[in-house]
């Protein structure tokens, strides 16, 4: 099931995220749980947190906010995270989350820009959002972590 989140929701979202943190397959910078907070608080307010539940346990989540392009005026919906936990990553939670967001971007009448940034199945990842009427632009590269 997909929920839309509310700010109850902050504590038991914020853990699944340090669960994804944990299990990144890269080293990641500490988490700051204030930061987490606030910019959950954030895409409350300026977007929508969608959740997937199974048996009222959050196994997902994707966290849009709403921002202008750095060049323009122009405003687009983009993800701050989209996570689902392994054990459900079988199931259509992913879809269900991501079709949400469509139709949540469809109805406020903005672009959707989702994006891959951990490495690892870049290639079911690109199939899984070519699926989803979605076109690729551009990657993601780092230096230093």
């Amino acid at each position: 099931m997909i929920v839309a989140a509310k700010e109850a929701d902050i504590p038991a979202i914020g853990a699944l995220l340090m669960q994804m943190h944990r299990t990144a397959p890269m080293k990641l910078p500490p988490v700051n749980p204030h930061r987490v907070e606030a910019s959950l608080r954030g895409c409350l307010q300026e977007g929508r947190i969608f959740l997937g539940l199974k048996v009222q346990r959050i196994v997902g989540v994707l966290a849009l906010q709403e921002c202008p392009h750095w060049y323009s005026n122009e405003k687009f919906l983009g993800d701050l995270v989209f996570y689902v936990d392994a054990g459900s990553r079988t199931s259509r939670i992913a879809s269900h989350l991501l079709r949400a967001a469509t139709e949540y971007a469809t109805m406020r009448g903005l672009p959707l820009m989702m994006a891959v940034v951990h490495g690892e199945d870049v290639v079911r990842k690109d199939h899984f959002y070519a699926r989803h009427g979605f076109q690729r632009v551009g990657g993601v590269y780092t230096r230093g972590f």
